[in-house]
């Protein structure tokens, strides 16, 4: 290591616009910390060029440009993948165990080296967003919709993770919006996921359309949206180029519709005196269900309004179960009447082998922060604080955490005011 940082000095003390050597100020001592323990190696500081820059006088420190944090890009990945997995103590507890560290470096270590690989992250996803974002026009389909190609549409299944707040003065709780954006149908693996702590319509899209770029999305193709129908997850349909799809969830459908078929079936059951009336709402119950899964929302709606006017009346005896089942039908009507333009024909959709249901989106909201953040953990976070973490471990689940933080290194600019900039040769003789 020594011996590399000795090169990288050598080669930044050669000036890049005369190609000469630049003078030095002074030498000091960097401690450098390694998976293998401490090193310390020489720090040398130069001075600008006195030809380049005349008149101005000014240092740098070469080695901060390699290793601004004072550890090596190995020991920065391994804490910050510890730190966003485990609590931050115990992943402190486990470097200290199995590596030469220093008892310096605590929780308070842990947290401060995952943030900021989560910011550089960051960094690096919203220049590409951006890039992104210019060369996603709104455009046209212009694939030909093969028969039976599953992989034709691009699906985003979307939820939120609501996470406890540490501060006075907010919430109690906050959520982030959790995607998982693959390419194929039901029962396909693989896909790529995207955290953020931001709820704004534009920040949802540009992550989707990075995530989806990842996937081979270019502007063309069909975008189906996946969700429960929460408000906040709403936006994302109507920012994303068209043509873009919202399906609500079916789960969550079949869901509403399972305890009013519960409470009719154990009615029946148990009461002999009203069972043929009460086998009759069994039978529209199970007729409604069987309509929203054929997409047929008109007719599901009034089989409903007219189920809950058979039910109003009976509310007036002492029957706990018809009150229960009429609230509960009205819940329902509610649900299908606002999200009535996201109801799709989830038969046809399964039979061609699509995705009719969010399951990517639970299972990504258990894996990458219910694990992290919510379960079996007593803790509350701030909105930053979270959203860094989360950064580091969906680029882990990506598989990509390794290549952003050993990105090669690029050459920065001197922080000069224009008019000091100096010019290549060339120009300069012209």
């Amino acid at each position: 290591m020594s011996h590399e940082a000795e090169t990288y000095s050598l080669f930044r003390r050669v000036c890049p616009d005369c190609h000469t050597f630049r003078a030095i100020k002074d030498y000091t001592t960097r401690r450098i910390r390694t998976v293998f323990g401490t090193v310390k190696v020489r720090n040398p500081r130069g001075m600008l060029c006195r030809d380049c820059h005349p008149g101005m006088v000014g240092a740098f420190a070469p080695l901060k440009e390699i290793c601004p944090d004072r550890a090596t890009s190995e020991l920065m990945e391994l804490t910050a993948r510890l730190g966003s997995i485990m609590p931050y103590r115990q992943a402190a507890n486990v470097l200290t165990k199995f590596l030469p560290v220093e008892p310096t470096e605590t929780h308070a270590t842990v947290r401060k080296r995952t943030i900021r690989v989560g910011e550089r992250i960051d960094d690096q996803v919203a220049k590409e967003e951006s890039h992104a974002r210019r060369k996603m026009e709104e455009r046209q389909q212009l694939e030909l919709p093969l028969p039976g190609d599953r992989r034709r549409e691009f699906i985003i299944s979307i939820d939120t993770a609501h996470v406890r707040s540490a501060e006075p003065n907010s919430a109690r709780n906050f959520e982030l919006v959790v995607a998982r954006c693959s390419r194929g149908g039901s029962g396909d693996v693989g896909g790529r996921y995207f955290v953020t702590a931001s709820t704004q319509q534009k920040a949802i899209r540009d992550r989707a359309l990075h995530t989806l770029r990842r996937e081979g999305y270019c502007g063309y193709g069909g975008v189906t949206v996946l969700s429960d129908g929460a408000e906040i997850l709403k936006r994302l349909p109507r920012a994303m180029p068209r043509p873009t799809t919202h399906i609500i969830d079916w789960f969550h459908i079949a869901m509403r519709v399972q305890p009013m078929q519960q409470i009719s079936d154990s009615m029946v059951r148990s009461q002999s005196g009203l069972s043929q009336t009460l086998s009759s709402i069994d039978k529209e119950i199970r007729a409604v269900k069987w309509r929203l899964w054929h997409g047929r929302v008109d007719r599901a709606i009034r089989d409903l309004e007219g189920l809950l006017a058979r039910l109003k009346p009976s509310q007036q005896k002492s029957v706990v179960s018809i009150a229960r089942l009429h609230s509960l039908g009205s819940q329902l009507l509610t649900y299908i009447r606002s999200n009535r333009g996201a109801i799709a024909n989830y038969g046809q959709r399964y039979r061609e082998g699509l995705c009719v249901a969010t399951s990517l989106a639970e299972s990504a909201v258990n894996s990458v922060v219910g694990k992290r953040m919510v379960k079996k953990q007593q803790m509350r976070w701030t909105l930053h604080g979270a959203h860094m973490p989360m950064q580091v471990r969906t680029a882990e689940f990506n598989g990509e955490l390794r290549d952003r933080l050993r990105a090669p290194f690029r050459q920065p600019a001197p922080s000069l005011p224009s008019l000091f900039n100096p010019k290549p040769p060339l120009l300069r003789a012209a």
